[in-house]
């Protein structure tokens, strides 16, 4: 467990860090959207502004001033145009998708949409719009600009944050997923890691302490054979129930905690499992070429934890057969499709009948919630016409090698 603290504080330092670098130093592609969002946005809203009062004024003047009938709507157009360009020049040059905040860039904006229209006024002079000295709509003109501009450059502005906080958000979600994925990982290094060394104490420093036991008995046995012949009985039945206790109890759990031939690939620890199993019932186990490739010791293949997965999902289907109904034939097939290790067991023995509830106690259960905690899944179906299907589904790469 200390293990997993340390990679999950590792990975939490990581996101901290990350998230203090996003806010400090904006990547190049940040900035390049952002840029491209404001200028973009702006440019659209303030054309539409454009087109629309020059279509609006070219009409109310042709109707109601008569004298300025003659002012082309192309006029129009070309002034309202060489506007909207300044504006969103201004803005690139102002560097207003870089403001820190909110204050700074309405300062930016507004400076920009003075300039637009300032702009827009002498272009409109230039091109004979309006006279140079017709101070009234030269000034109701100006005006307008400011005002045009500030709309468009507050809705790019409005389209540029509304983008960052979807960023944000996105990239959170991302460091959040990578921060379970190493917790995650680490969990899996320590179940690995207690699981094999408890094997390996049972196998090693209990049973031999069960054997040493055992020599003492002998030795105590034959000295009471001559004199306590009931007791060198009782020492003899002691030593039988201490042998079967060393050889069913002792080694069964320790294949449960580490099954044998783990470390040699996932096909030969099942073989093993199979291999286990009564003489009455048939085996059979089917792999596929895909997981034969990748289940090589020698090379980056299976992680052990997910050897040791799969293996516990052949256990819990075959453990579930003898216990509802000894079955004559149990089929397994190994695979991987679609990026995901695939594991079917099924067997013929007594029909499968789904639980209306499922106890979240059971072994079942358990492994379900451990395999949707790695993205995979786990169904128990019925076969026809006996017997059940268990059918497991495990993404490869989510857990870590084991070193």
């Amino acid at each position: 467990m200390r293990a997993a603290g340390l990679v999950q504080s590792d990975a939490m330092g990581w996101v901290v860090m990350a998230g203090v670098r996003d806010a400090g130093h904006a990547r190049p592609d940040d900035v390049a959207a952002d840029r491209a969002t404001l200028l973009r946005s702006t440019g659209v809203v303030a054309t539409g502004y454009a087109v629309g009062a020059s279509l609006q004024s070219a009409w109310i003047y042709s109707t109601l001033v008569p004298e300025w009938a003659d002012v082309d709507l192309w006029r129009r157009l070309a002034a309202n145009g060489v506007a909207v360009a300044g504006l969103v020049v201004a803005l690139a040059l102002l560097r207003a998708h870089r403001t820190p905040d909110a204050v700074a860039l309405a300062g930016r904006v507004l400076v920009a949409a003075v300039l637009m229209s300032l702009l827009r006024v002498g272009v409109q002079v230039g091109v004979g719009v309006h006279p140079g000295n017709d101070a009234l709509a030269l000034t109701a003109e100006a005006v307008t600009g400011v005002f045009i501009a500030v709309i468009a450059s507050a809705i790019g502005a409005w389209s540029m944050y509304s983008r960052r906080r979807t960023r944000a958000a996105a990239r959170a979600a991302e460091r959040e997923a990578v921060s379970v994925e190493l917790a995650l990982h680490a969990l899996e290094d320590e179940e690995v890691r207690v699981r094999r060394q408890v094997a390996e104490g049972l196998h090693g420093t209990v049973q031999q302490r069960l054997v040493l036991v055992d020599a003492r008995l002998g030795t105590a046995q034959e000295e009471a054979a001559g004199v306590l012949p009931q007791v060198a009985q009782d020492i003899a039945w002691a030593r039988k129930e201490l042998a079967e206790a060393r050889e069913r109890d002792v080694r069964q759990v320790s294949r449960l905690l580490y099954p044998d031939r783990l470390e040699m690939g996932l096909v030969p620890a099942v073989r093993a499992l199979l291999g286990r199993l009564p003489a009455t019932i048939s085996t059979r186990l089917q792999v596929g070429d895909a997981l034969r490739t990748l289940d090589d010791p020698s090379r980056e293949g299976l992680t052990v934890a997910e050897r040791l997965l799969a293996v516990r999902v052949v256990e819990e289907a075959i453990t579930n057969a003898l216990k509802h109904g000894p079955p004559s034939n149990v089929e397994v097939e190994l695979d991987v499709a679609a990026g995901a290790l695939t594991v079917a067991v099924v067997n013929d023995g007594a029909r499968y009948v789904a639980p209306a509830d499922r106890d979240p106690a059971s072994g079942t259960s358990r492994l379900d919630q451990r395999l949707r905690l790695a993205n995979g899944s786990l169904q128990v179906l019925p076969r026809d016409p006996t017997g059940a299907v268990v059918e497991a589904r495990l993404p490869l790469g989510v857990l870590p090698p084991t070193p």
